[in-house]
């Protein structure tokens, strides 16, 4: 009995690591080869400036809160009295 649930167990993981190997090399096959030097050169970017898209996201906060700073320099209150 143990001899055949192990027959089982090993047949069904070679045929899961086939069928990973097999759908990886569709994959590969159906993409062409700019897409993965495209993925290459966007990681290699991001590897450069891990953090490009928050100090984007940052520097946009700051210039508005600039902004709402000038507004109240110039003599307009928002706040309630």
């Amino acid at each position: 009995m143990d001899v055949e649930r192990a027959t089982l167990v090993i047949c069904i993981t070679v045929f899961v690591i086939i069928a990973i190997n097999a759908a990886i090399y569709v994959s590969f096959r159906r993409g062409n080869q700019s897409t993965s030097i495209d993925l290459f050169r966007k990681a290699i970017t991001r590897a450069r400036d891990p953090w490009e898209t928050e100090d984007r996201a940052l520097q946009e906060l700051s210039d508005l809160a600039s902004q709402f700073r000038n507004e109240d320099d110039n003599g307009n209150d928002f706040r309630e009295t």
